[in-house]
């Protein structure tokens, strides 16, 4: 009994340990404000994008927009436009990844965009049912969203998923509904190579939890990540918002 009892205090320890994050404390009261994603009106000749799949980030005086247009079929395209000045309108799409094959129409989870001003830098994450395999994936543009990176997969999984997205110098971390598991949680992958990899995972909301709809900030090494919980009771509709902070070692 005591063997036992030690060798699970140590692999406690060890999956301690090897935690990229030390977090917090999940708190369920007195939490910051999160961040409300920002959204518009895109009106791009020849598109015609899921309202509700739009969100928009600033960069410098510019502003960015990424979307799902979805084609015939019902499967998508995820889209990317540029309006110089807020005033402006926006400019010709950018067609980022034409591979999603499902037949959702826009009944989809949307897109998670952000960007870094100073570099030039776009970043986005997304669910996607491509021919390849239904997951979480990832795509950049390293000059001003003019062109993007081939998308890669941060996460393959059955359960259409919501993500949110940070960065911040060389440093990219993706939060997600886990795509996989049957209780709904958050996972957080992270990237020390501006996208280029994302080298490390963790959880950020526990197995006890069901745990949607995550929001993510990163600030130096520190990150916050907020979502719904909700409760196991099916009778039950509210929802009761959940905050966790770590620091990215």
């Amino acid at each position: 009994m005591r063997v036992t009892s030690l060798v699970a205090i140590l692999a406690v320890a060890t999956a301690c340990a090897n935690d990229p994050v030390e977090w917090s404390a999940t708190r369920y009261a007195g939490t910051p404000t999160p961040p409300a994603p920002t959204t518009s009106i895109v009106e791009v000749p020849g598109i015609r994008p899921c309202a509700l799949s739009v969100r928009t980030v600033r960069m410098g005086s510019a502003a960015l927009a990424a979307w799902w247009d979805v084609r015939a079929d019902s499967s998508a395209s995820l889209m990317v436009a540029k309006s110089p000045e807020p005033a402006a309108g926006w400019e010709v799409a950018v067609e980022v990844d034409p591979s999603d094959r499902s037949r959702r129409g826009c009944s989809r989870p949307p897109p998670a965009v952000t960007s870094d001003p100073a570099k030039g830098y776009v970043y986005l994450s997304y669910y996607a049912e491509p021919a390849s395999g239904d997951g979480i994936f990832f795509v950049h543009s390293m000059d001003s969203a003019a062109t993007f990176h081939a998308p890669f997969p941060i996460l393959f999984g059955e359960n259409p998923a919501r993500v949110a997205i940070a960065a911040k110098g060389d440093r990219v971390v993706v939060a997600y509904e886990d795509p996989n598991s049957v209780q709904p949680r958050i996972g957080v992958a992270l990237s020390r190579t501006e996208g280029h990899l994302f080298e490390e995972r963790t959880a950020a909301s526990s197995d006890n939890s069901r745990a949607k709809q995550p929001i993510v900030v990163l600030a130096a090494d520190t990150i916050r990540v907020w979502w719904s919980e909700y409760s196991a009771n099916p009778s039950v509709s509210a929802t009761r918002p959940a905050y966790r902070e770590g620091i990215w070692k």
